[in-house]
């Protein structure tokens, strides 16, 4: 069977977070601003965790996301592509299943789930600070990050 190009697929770009915890958005901030800037895709944004994106993901094909990463070993505004057991603030949960074993259950179900074309993390300092705007160091780095994600993105579909 012939795989299907990019242009036939269902491509979500998923970003993860909380409008009102400051840097913890930022994988809302930057989905947002891609939402143009990437032909042939849907572009949404979630506050969900665990068993609740379930729905948000059912029947794509290739699936990018973004969020928030917390691991204390980068300066905050580090864009870090993360494979399968690297966590972010929201993809590995103690209150629920962690991203990748939601991915397995979903295809356990029988459920059509998408393949992980790149997850990436952007490293802040403090996941839980109020706020509805980033902090000056992370805003300073973001138009950086978006440009570095939507060429990666591209690079991949291009290569799919």
């Amino acid at each position: 069977m012939k795989e299907a190009s990019f242009r036939e697929m269902k491509i979500l770009i998923l970003g993860m977070g909380s409008p009102i915890l400051s840097d913890d958005g930022v994988g809302l901030v930057i989905v947002r601003a891609l939402k143009e800037r990437i032909p042939n895709t849907d572009v949404i944004t979630t506050t969900l965790v665990g068993l609740n994106l379930l729905d948000q993901l059912l029947g794509y094909d290739k699936l990018f996301l973004i969020d928030a990463l917390v691991s204390g070993k980068s300066r905050p505004g580090t864009l870090k592509k993360l494979k399968s057991g690297e966590g972010t603030a929201h993809l590995f949960t103690s209150h629920g299943l962690d991203f990748f074993t939601l991915l397995a259950l979903g295809k356990q179900l029988g459920l059509k789930m998408p393949v992980v074309g790149a997850i990436y993390g952007i490293e802040i300092e403090n996941p839980v600070s109020f706020g509805e705007e980033l902090t000056p160091p992370l805003a300073e780095k973001l138009p950086s990050i978006i440009e570095s994600i939507r060429q990666d993105i591209q690079i991949n579909l291009t290569l799919s």
